[in-house]
């Protein structure tokens, strides 16, 4: 474990960085939760066109479509052209995005929008969650992982505030600022230390490390730790890294297995959903403001808790966060799911219509406190760095197949057989998440890439529980 105290002015340097390529994520955070705004001005035909229930359905899911589609070809290209050049490709997508829905004159120009942001956000959670674990300190890597999801809450909060105030067409254009800002201030942003020793170039190396760390080139620690680098990438790469490697030992196997386990409890958990259709859901009385005004304050929420969870994430652990989080997560759901299931069996509940109202505002709590980042934190920590592109865009796929089926099916199920049994569905995934972490998943909290590749390897025999 490195104990070395981080200066403050390299704190201070990271943490600006991370913000400027947590850029991404708000944007995918802002389209996430654009059909909040749009779906009931597109259903009454008051915009751009006309759309069926079916139509909303498939628009909404079609951004996590094109998210399966880009993280697999973005762990090639972040390893071919850098990590930095890679995540410029997410602006010129998001731009698209919002050209095609400003533009929009039937619902396929929707579809094309959706899809491009889909494409944008399965390179930027493929790419920048390994960026910031090469960057950063091991003492502050848990807190700016999780940045990263805390700028896809802002992003979320941006768009339901936004939505609220301003008009459909207005909210279009505010959409397009974000990868405008984001374009720029990249501009300033060296590339990882790692992909630079990687293509050979220790010079470059050497420069941008000192920079991350706010050294002089010629001090020993950032020597000893450019040292440490170039030994790790040279070890990763001596075995050149195939996308099959994540599957043939036995350590490997268990990595890709709690990545992509978390990954899917943490979309089943019932966020996808919630985000696109809660304005639409949601009882129409009893939440005392309208629906609409509760989404801000659960994207509100989202950004605050998860800023309560950065400082938690390395005192408390991923473990215990990850558990405590998923267990009130089905908790809330599975209240939330009652209600419905007595609503729709025509009990009178109206005195009750203010329970799913404060489930929404629950669950964004006890989501944003654990299971909402920790899966994408592990990604960067838990695979050495001739596979993690690999590892990373398994985890990427999984969070957006999952997706797009939870939100393809939310709405078929919701109709024809009662919205309660999707949230029956996320508390038992989430109960399902308890159990798996307890017995499957350890503690990397303060640990080094290689202590942890050495607890993977000891513990493919003998599973850890604390």
């Amino acid at each position: 474990m490195d104990n070395r105290k981080v200066p403050k002015r390299a704190i201070a340097y990271q943490y600006g960085i991370a913000m400027i390529a947590s850029m991404g994520a708000m944007t995918s955070g802002a389209w996430l939760a654009w059909p909040s705004a749009a779906i009931k001005p597109l259903l009454k035909g008051e915009k751009c066109c006309t759309v069926s229930r079916g139509q909303v359905s498939t628009m909404v899911a079609l951004m996590d479509l094109g998210n399966i589609l880009t993280p697999i070809p973005s762990s090639y290209f972040m390893d071919w052209i850098g990590r930095k050049l890679t995540l410029y490709i997410t602006s010129v997508m998001y731009i698209i995005s919002s050209i095609s829905v400003i533009a929009a004159n039937d619902v396929w120009y929707l579809y094309v929008a959706r899809f491009f942001a889909g494409l944008a956000k399965g390179v930027a959670f493929a790419v920048v969650p390994i960026y910031l674990a090469e960057v950063a300190n091991v003492q502050i890597r848990g807190a700016l992982s999780t940045m990263f999801i805390g700028f896809l809450n802002i992003g979320m909060f941006y768009d339901y505030f936004f939505g609220a105030l301003l008009s459909y067409e207005a909210l279009n254009i505010a959409n397009v600022v974000i990868p405008i800002i984001f374009s720029i201030g990249f501009l300033f942003v060296p590339e990882s230390p790692y992909y630079l020793t990687m293509k050979k170039k220790e010079n470059k190396a050497i420069k941008s490390l000192s920079k991350y760390r706010q050294l002089k080139r010629d001090n020993e620690a950032l020597l000893a730790e450019a040292k440490m680098v170039s030994a790790t990438v040279e070890k990763d790469l001596e075995q050149k890294g195939r996308f099959i490697d994540i599957f043939t030992t036995k350590e490997m196997r268990r990595a890709t297995l709690i990545i992509v386990l978390l990954a899917l409890f943490q979309r089943s958990s019932g966020i996808s959903p919630t985000l696109a259709y809660s304005t639409i859901t949601l009882p129409e009385t009893g939440g005392g403001i309208s629906r609409e005004m509760y989404m801000v304050i659960f994207s509100f929420i989202l950004i605050v808790a998860n800023y309560i969870a950065t400082p938690l994430i390395d005192t408390w652990g991923r473990k215990k966060l990850l558990i405590y989080s998923a267990l009130s997560s089905a908790i809330t759901q599975m209240t939330a799911g009652l209600f419905y299931f007595f609503e729709s069996r025509k009990y009178d509940v109206s005195s009750w219509n203010w329970l799913p109202y404060c489930c929404v505002i629950i669950f964004a709590l006890t989501y944003s406190l654990g299971i909402g980042f920790i899966p994408s934190t592990l990604v960067g920590e838990l695979f050495p760095t001739n596979v993690k592109c690999y590892a990373s865009s398994v985890s990427a796929i999984i969070l957006a197949a999952t997706s797009f089926v939870v939100n393809r099916v939310f709405r078929e199920v919701a109709d024809n057989f009662g919205v309660e049994y999707m949230y029956f569905f996320f508390s038992l995934t989430s109960v399902a998440c308890v159990i798996f972490t307890i017995l499957y998943v350890f503690e990397t909290k303060g640990k080094t890439f290689v202590e942890i590749q050495n607890i993977l390897k000891e513990s493919t025999e003998k599973v850890p529980v604390i």
